[in-house]
């Protein structure tokens, strides 16, 4: 379906939202985990009072679980929303797991490769070993009490750099890209053509689901304002990730004017209405309603929209309403 849409609620835990955001037609309700509640426990929560929206963990990182655990939560979740979970996974950065976590952020991609299969083999049921670098369980099964719903839950990647997007095009299900500049976009997605074509699959097989940052208010200048402090926010407190793809969209001097500023809000301030405009839809309901067709146009599968961190929940429900499907 060309107007395939989802939601990124992120930190906020709110029913009632994903309720409405089933109403509206949204295909699938994402939860963020970081450093706060779990994105299962929410996810769980939201299974409760949803019939079909998909529900999907948008990220957990592949560190701080076993992925016999993380298979279990989403089989587990799969189970209880009669099939709806969807499992976005990415390799995260140090300062959530070695800061927050206190494990070794070792091998990402290595580790993450391992993982996807691993996760898949819990879910398929094998009962061999398995010899891994990281990983060295005797069987992959879970005990005959719980047999999953699904051997195969949906699952994307959340990369950024070349060589993960290529990883994600060779294991993944999905990919995940989050504020990522548009000029960048075309060459990254060569990036997963080449991946893909590692296990025979072309980009069709891999289902493109961008985070797309929204900022709608009736105030150009408060939509502006919040989406300037979002992306500020990624580029100061998430070094080495978001900064380098606005980097090679040609806007380093503002990355290093917005590290350099003292508070995000004085460095949200030295982000251009250019740079914003790569990155996000920011504007009344009126300039920015219709405005995914010129996301899915240029390659995007499903666009995840999200209210800029911070904002009150009316904002979040009028993000809904202005991006239904």
């Amino acid at each position: 379906m060309s107007d395939r849409t989802a939601v990124l609620f992120a930190l906020r835990d709110d029913p009632s939202l994903v309720v409405r955001a089933e109403e509206l037609g949204y295909e699938s309700a994402w939860a963020a985990e970081g450093q706060g509640k779990t994105a299962f426990g929410k996810l769980e929560r939201w299974a409760v009072h949803t019939d079909e929206i998909g529900l999907a963990t948008g990220i957990v990182n592949v560190f701080s679980r076993t992925p016999a655990a993380l298979a279990a939560a989403a089989a587990t979740l799969d189970d209880h929303s009669d099939g709806r979970a969807i499992l976005g996974l990415g390799v995260a950065h140090p300062g959530v797991v070695e800061t927050f976590h206190g494990v070794p952020f070792d091998r990402p991609l290595s580790r993450l490769h391992e993982y996807v299969e691993l996760v898949r083999r819990y879910l398929r049921g094998d009962a061999d070993s398995f010899d891994g670098e990281f990983f060295s369980p005797e069987r992959t099964s879970f005990w005959d009490a719980f047999e999953p719903v699904r051997e195969e839950i949906p699952i994307y990647n959340g990369a950024l750099g070349p060589a993960n997007v290529r990883l994600t095009g060779q294991v993944a299900d999905g990919w995940l890209p989050n504020l990522y500049p548009r000029p960048q976009f075309e060459e990254a997605l060569e990036w997963l053509d080449t991946g893909a074509a590692r296990t025979g699959r072309d980009r069709s097989d891999v289902d493109v689901a961008m985070y797309v940052l929204t900022a709608v208010h009736d105030d150009p200048d408060e939509a502006r304002r919040a989406a300037a402090e979002h992306v500020a926010y990624y580029l100061r407190d998430v070094p080495g990730y978001y900064d380098r793809a606005a980097e090679q969209a040609g806007f380093g001097d503002e990355v290093e004017a917005v590290r350099a500023a003292p508070t995000t809000e004085a460095g949200a301030r030295e982000l251009s209405a250019d740079f914003l405009d790569l990155v996000a839809l920011v504007g009344t309901p009126d300039d920015v309603r219709g405005r995914l067709a010129e996301l899915r146009e240029m390659g995007v599968d499903l666009p995840v929209v999200r209210a800029p961190a911070g904002v009150d929940r009316e904002w979040v429900a009028r993000t809904l309403e202005v991006f239904a499907p």
